[in-house]
């Protein structure tokens, strides 16, 4: 299993991942709780975490191109997100 992991910094970081979630829930399968969204894409998996002021992105899947595709899928959309459309993901491996 292939493991990345990432985050950005926000006042509305829960905001942003209810709203990133339910976006993703039009095409894929998506469970919430208070504080997190888990994301089953066909090529992987990402859990979405906010943590204070922080949301947290946990991406895995079963090889190095599926991880690739969730990630590109989170690079993509965070630009919908206004507050931080200007901050880049810097993914490191778990």
């Amino acid at each position: 299993m292939h493991k990345e992991s990432s985050s950005v910094v926000s006042e509305k970081a829960a905001k942003y991942m209810t709203m990133l979630g339910k976006h993703f829930a039009r095409k894929v399968t998506v469970e919430f709780t208070e504080t997190q969204a888990k994301v089953d894409f066909p090529w992987g998996k990402a859990v979405m975490e906010a943590i204070d002021n922080r949301l947290n992105f946990n991406c895995e899947a079963d090889s190095e191109e599926s991880l690739a595709k969730v990630k590109c899928v989170i690079n993509d959309h965070i630009y919908l997100l206004k507050e931080v459309r200007g901050q880049a993901l810097d993914w490191q491996a778990v």
